[in-house]
């Protein structure tokens, strides 16, 4: 009867949707950083612009690879952005955020008892 449950999303998967979700906090705090200059963010609205564009490389009727075509631009986009701005504000960024990450993950931590158990069965005598 010991049922071993399986988890609904692998861990693989959260460390992906967790590293994107960093790299777009990033991206986030980067926009709004006074000391980044406003040619590299201009890079954000050009793309939002592209992606909601008709004009595409690939036709978006295409079910799939019209989709493709603009995740890929998305993600360039990304890329270069964050390649274009100074490393020593990225870096800064990087660490402040990996810093709220840690944070995050140690108030969780205060909240879990730590102990062990053992199964006692009915027929075994103290």
């Amino acid at each position: 009867m010991n049922q071993q449950k399986t988890p609904v999303v692998s861990p693989e998967t959260v460390g992906v949707v967790a590293q994107t979700l960093r790299t777009l906090q990033l991206v986030w705090r980067l926009v709004f950083d006074s000391r980044v200059s406003f040619l590299p963010k201009l890079i954000i609205p050009a793309t939002f612009a592209y992606v909601i564009s008709p004009i595409d490389l690939i036709p978006d009727v295409i079910l799939g690879l019209g989709q493709l075509d603009d995740i890929g631009v998305v993600m360039l986009a990304i890329a270069l952005f964050i390649q274009l701005c100074p490393r020593k504000i990225v870096e800064e960024h990087r660490q402040a955020i990996a810093r709220q990450v840690a944070g995050t993950a140690k108030a969780d931590d205060e909240n879990v008892i730590d102990g062990s158990y053992r199964e006692v069965k009915d027929d075994e005598s103290h």
